[in-house]
């Protein structure tokens, strides 16, 4: 009796402690709980990406959405066992944005807006075939993307987001009685939320632009009203409470509050903000006790009795094999309470494949000697995670795959295989046979053509006009008179050619002077020697090196008496170098 006591206190406690917290989120791979701000827990288990959120309060669960698991997407989470279980099996290119659970019936709803279509699927009893769900509602123009129920009166509330003709829904659990109960001034409701206590409905709108509303009004859309009016928020999920609305902003990565019945232009508190900036907040629930929603309303008699009932039995803890909830082998045969996994599959419920998250950009597969990657057109390496294309191209080019290999689209100014290298300049020569080319500038000429006189010459030279490929731009020159340049290299043309015979000058007169003999020779001329031969009015010449003198370089001197009387009053002149030339050719006899 005594062990039976301390069990019921153990688990009272624990109930207590269990019931502690305010708001519970998803956010990354963690479910996070709350309590005035400050994060009293978190759970983290083996998922990856954690989105849609639902609180069953009768059966106190959590129930969430992991977009990126093996192979089931919805998964539950036993707040007093603290055991997480998959329930419904994963379908390939689901988008799962909302979640809703009815105690009453043991109904999970869920919306998929890739197929538009409203799902179910009960944890009371079912066979493997109904893992991945059944189909409430399917639909063709409408994009659900919100759920709640209101157990009470067995409606189903859904927001259509499709923005062409945007609606709030509900329809009976069992998909009959669809109405729209609000479809006016409305552009796209992200999340519905549902107050069984006040029998209101709360949505938030993310109107056009930069604004947002959060809006109430009655179970069948009447006395509507604006809650919040507001800017620069991203709402994704909203949740009611007994007092107090919550919701995900994404644009500033915050949960913020306000009170249900706050006035009109009431600012919202700033409730939490997530500072990691690769993980942002996603689904969100207030722990709303299940007494304060339905204790004294009629219509919740069914739900108030079945809550009696559990408190009355809480020590009957629901269990796996009361609700039956997936208690299947996702990738295997059970074998007692184990499963026994095929190749390529682990984990208690075979729900984990060996091939998840492996190959990186291909497709897995499983053999003797484990996982291997066949990877995708443009990737390599043992997981796939080599792209061939980075930095194949250099000089911004532009790569793609052919046959199976990098190819570069260059850029106009480079070429090659990788484009590593610059393109040369091309030109090309166009020559007209009578055109005269003008390079003047003409206004009615277009850019990347030469300009043309209309006169034609019969002259037989031809005008070539050259064309310059540099980048994208086609520059034009020709062979005709430039104003400006023409004149300058004639002037220099000229002052080189004057320049240059005036050097060959030079070079003649210095090749001349070098040419003229100089002689280096001392002559001694003494008249008053002893004379030698017998003419004593000769002068005696005394010579120095006389044999390298030839006659004309001889000096002498002609005697008075030689000379005649008419030259001898003359200047010296030619005269008297014609007669020193004739005796010269006529000499005397000396012997």
């Amino acid at each position: 009796m005594c062990v039976a006591k301390c069990v019921i206190i153990a688990f009272a406690l624990s109930i207590s402690v269990v019931s502690s917290w305010d708001i519970a989120i998803t956010t990354g791979d963690q479910l996070e709980f709350y309590t005035n701000k400050t994060k009293e827990k978190d759970e983290v288990g083996r998922f990856r990406d954690l989105t849609a959120l639902a609180h069953d309060a009768v059966h106190n669960l959590l129930l969430f959405v992991d977009k990126q698991g093996d192979n089931a997407s919805i998964f539950s989470y036993n707040l007093a066992t603290k055991k997480s279980q998959p329930l419904v099996g994963r379908r390939s290119h689901e988008s799962i944005q909302g979640l809703a659970f009815d105690p009453v019936s043991g109904k999970i709803f869920w919306p998929d807006t890739e197929d538009k279509i409203i799902y179910w699927t009960s944890l009371w009893s079912r066979s493997k075939t109904d893992i991945y769900g059944k189909v409430l509602l399917n639909m063709t123009h409408e994009i659900p993307r919100d759920i709640a129920v209101d157990s009470c009166r067995g409606y189903i509330y859904w927001t259509n987001i499709n923005v062409t003709k945007p609606t709030i829904e509900r329809a009976r659990l069992d998909g009959t009685g669809r109405e729209v109960i609000i479809d006016k001034d409305i552009y796209m409701p992200v999340s519905i939320a549902v107050d069984q206590r006040t029998k209101s409905l709360y949505w938030v709108d993310d109107k056009e632009g930069i604004h947002y509303t959060i809006e109430t009004s009655d179970l069948d859309g009447g006395n509507r009203r604006k809650v919040v009016v507001g800017i620069h928020h991203h709402p994704n999920t909203l949740t009611v409470s007994k007092d107090s609305l919550y919701w995900v902003d994404w644009a500033y990565k915050t949960v913020w509050k306000i009170d249900k019945d706050a006035p009109p232009y009431t600012e919202p508190e700033e409730f939490l903000t997530f500072s990691n900036g690769n993980i942002k907040p996603f689904g969100i629930v207030a722990n709303y006790n299940i007494k304060d929603q339905i204790e004294g309303i009629p219509e919740c008699k069914t739900v108030w009795e079945m809550q009696k009932n559990k408190m009355n039995e809480t020590f009957d803890i629901p269990t796996d094999s009361t609700f039956d909830v997936g208690l299947f082998c996702l990738h295997g045969e059970g074998s007692g309470n184990k499963c026994e996994c095929i190749q390529g599959y682990t984990g208690d419920r075979c729900e984990i494949s060996v091939c998840q998250n492996f190959c990186l950009n291909g497709e897995c597969k499983v053999g003797s000697e484990g996982p291997t990657c066949r990877c995708k057109k443009g990737y390599a390496g043992l997981r796939c995670e080599k792209n061939v294309c980075n930095g194949f191209c250099l000089n911004s080019g532009e790569c793609s795959i052919n046959s199976d290999k990098p190819a570069c689209k260059c850029p106009d100014n480079f070429e090659g295989g990788r484009c590593e290298r610059k393109k040369l300049e091309v030109a090309t020569t166009m020559a007209p046979v009578k055109d005269i080319c003008n390079c003047t500038n003409n206004a009615n000429s277009s850019p990347g053509h030469p300009v043309r006189n209309s006169q034609t010459s019969d002259s037989p030279l031809v005008t070539t006009t050259e064309t310059l490929l540099v980048g994208d731009d086609f520059v034009e020159s020709c062979a005709g008179w430039d104003g400006v340049r023409d004149p300058i290299l004639m002037a220099l043309g000229v002052l080189c050619g004057l320049l240059s015979l005036l050097c060959a000058i030079l070079i003649t007169k210095v090749l001349q002077l070098k040419r003229r003999p100089r002689i280096k020779k001392r002559i001694i001329v003494n008249k008053n020697v002893t004379p030698l031969t017998a003419r004593p009015d000769q002068c005696e010449i005394t010579i120095e090196n006389c044999c390298n003198m030839n006659i004309c370089e001889t000096p002498c001197f002609e005697p008075k008496s030689t000379i005649r009387p008419n030259l001898l009053n003359t200047k010296q002149g030619k005269e008297e170098k014609r007669n020193l030339i004739a005796n010269m050719e006529n000499p005397d006899d000396m012997y």
